[in-house]
């Protein structure tokens, strides 16, 4: 077939395709796959963060109270499980500045006697901005979200449950919509 002088050509052009195709394959092959968005990224890493707590309630509790802990070194040096986990997910931290109330949803979401998504507790952020005091109350006991005393004290925080169904029916000790004036 070689000695065709008008197939040469052809079957150059062949071979040099076939070798071109092998390249192409190979670079996809070679390139890395594309990188996550960014807040894809953070989310899995506060994922990550949410099976850690779970397994260092007592470091929760203390993030819960006070999130700036995350940075102190002093803290940190005394919890080097936090502080080596913290240095292996650095979304975490920029996960917390973006979610500043992670604990804090965290904890409520736990006080729910049904299950919730954090989309439906953040709901609670436009009441938290309104009253900086419930948000400190919350944080440091979040029991009591489901304590008529506390409800009958924090009227805003009752009637936004009582038009929130479905945080309602999870919060509400007897879920129905609490008197305003028991």
């Amino acid at each position: 077939m070689l000695s065709f002088p008008r197939v040469r050509p052809y079957l150059a052009l062949a071979l040099m395709a076939a070798q071109l195709l092998g390249w192409i394959t190979l670079a996809r092959a070679s390139e890395p796959p594309p990188t996550p968005a960014p807040m894809t990224v953070v989310r899995r890493s506060l994922r990550e963060f949410d099976r850690f707590l779970d397994h260092h309630p007592l470091v929760e509790d203390d993030l819960r109270l006070d999130p700036a802990l995350t940075g102190d070194n002093a803290y940190l040096k005394k919890h080097p499980e936090l502080h080596d986990f913290l240095g292996a997910n650095p979304d975490v931290i920029r996960g917390l500045k973006h979610y500043p109330r992670y604990f804090l949803y965290r904890a409520l979401l736990r006080q729910a006697n049904a299950p919730l998504r954090y989309s439906e507790i953040a709901q609670l952020r436009a009441v938290l901005d309104e009253q900086p005091a419930l948000e400190r109350a919350l944080a440091e006991n979040p029991e009591a979200i489901r304590d008529p005393a506390f409800l009958h004290e924090h009227p805003l925080l009752r009637d936004f449950l009582d038009q929130h169904a479905e945080l309602g029916q999870v919060f509400l000790p007897c879920h129905e919509p609490l008197a305003k004036n028991p």
